[in-house]
């Protein structure tokens, strides 16, 4: 992180410190808050603003990101690059289903070696990259019920839009799809997205 960038961030947490709202959340450990803040990046010279309070991974999250933009739903990509952030929610799932005490390496592995296996107890429901790469879409049937459609592509949209019509405003995708929200396995925390191009420039908005 930039030194400006640090000192937005650093800034922004003796806030929240201070003054933030204390608010339970869904681990039970309790959070402070503060609504509406926002932070502002230069990344045009290729510094990427990582956290420094905090010990991050950087190549998993890379590794997640591009699983995202695969449109990816199941663990099983990840966990065989040894990323084991979404892990959880599906070992979880299983120890309540079958009530077996299975350790994570071991439900892992079980992913990895075992095709059925991964396909029943790895997916995560329509989670991030489904609703950037595949969001549904239903056409109507003559009778007035609806089929499923092809699925809309988000990326690939917002892609052709930036590069034929940059002065657009409605450079956006989101993975907040309000039907789909109680099926996956985590709702999006990062949810909303906006380009703007001027000069030669792209900026974004999360």
């Amino acid at each position: 992180m930039t030194h400006g960038g640090e000192h937005q961030y650093l800034s922004l947490m003796d806030r929240v410190w201070r003054t933030g709202a204390m608010r339970g959340d869904r681990t039970g450990t309790g959070t402070r808050a503060l609504f509406g803040e926002t932070l502002k990046f230069d990344l045009s010279d290729g510094t990427v603003p990582l956290l420094t309070t905090k010990r991050v991974f950087w190549k998993s999250a890379v590794k997640e990101l591009i699983w995202f933009l695969n449109g990816e739903s199941n663990i099983r990509p990840l966990v065989e690059q040894g990323v084991h952030i979404w892990t959880d929610w599906p070992l979880d799932a299983y120890r309540k289903a079958t009530g077996e005490a299975i350790s994570r390496d071991d439900f892992e592995a079980r992913i990895i070696a075992d095709d059925d296996f991964a396909a029943k107890w790895g997916d995560l429901g329509p989670v991030y990259g489904v609703q950037w790469r595949r969001w549904p879409r239903y056409a109507a049937n003559d009778d007035g019920s609806f089929r499923a459609d092809t699925p809309f592509d988000q990326m690939t949209e917002l892609v052709q839009g930036l590069k034929a019509n940059p002065a657009s405003r409605r450079h956006i995708f989101t993975g907040w799809n309000v039907p789909e929200l109680h099926r996956m396995a985590l709702p999006p925390c990062h949810m909303t997205y906006q380009y703007f191009v001027a000069d030669g420039r792209l900026s974004g908005i999360l």
